[in-house]
């Protein structure tokens, strides 16, 4: 059985207990396929088997855990544990640098965007942390945007009905760049209409 099969089997039987500990692990770092979860679990909304507040809150609180644990490991560990680590999770030295330069330019507004877009989430909490961003704005922003994304997932999941994991690979490989795309200019607004006064 694979991952995804158990992960999914996790979310069947559990419901939002499964779903809270999957969201938790894959935006931890792990290869966990974020986007097939939301799916079934719409797909489970629309069946009248879970419930939309429960999902959402199980959704983005795993979400949420997940970066936070990833923010602390990046805040306390620092840029060696992650460069001796990071190749392991696909986060190589050049990929590192490529990142650090995105969050030196957009700051938290990068833990907004990335969720929309393939290969940055699993990363925006590590260079946060490492960052020593201010963690209450780091988690506001992760809130945000694990509401955003899940609620697209879920909608597309209810959309499909019984046919959600027949085009689920297209959905990941195609949509996710669409939906990154058409996201950018609305999740600037809201990051610039949320964004940390100076004083």
């Amino acid at each position: 059985m694979s991952m995804a099969d158990g992960l999914l089997n996790l979310v069947f039987q559990y419901r939002y207990g499964g779903l809270f500990a999957s969201m938790s692990l894959g935006l931890f770092g792990l290869p966990v396929p974020d986007e097939l979860l939301l799916t079934a679990s719409g797909y489970l909304l629309a069946s009248g088997r879970m419930l939309l507040g429960w999902t959402l809150l199980a959704a983005v609180g795993g979400s949420v855990v997940g970066m936070s644990a990833s923010y602390w490991i990046g805040r306390t560990a620092g840029t060696s544990l992650v460069r001796k680590f990071g190749s392991k999770l696909g986060l190589t030295e050049r990929r590192l640098e490529r990142h650090e330069r995105l969050f030196a330019k957009w700051g938290q507004v990068i833990v907004l965007i990335g969720f929309f877009i393939p290969g940055l989430r699993h990363v925006t909490s590590l260079l946060a942390g490492i960052g020593k961003r201010s963690y209450r704005s780091f988690a506001s922003y992760a809130t945000i945007g694990s509401f955003l994304w899940a609620s697209v997932f879920l909608l597309i999941g209810s959309l499909l009905g019984e046919h959600w994991r027949e085009v689920t690979g297209i959905v990941h490989r195609d949509l996710a760049w669409m939906l990154a795309l058409a996201a950018v200019p609305l999740l600037a607004v809201l990051a610039w209409r949320f964004r940390p006064l100076k004083t």
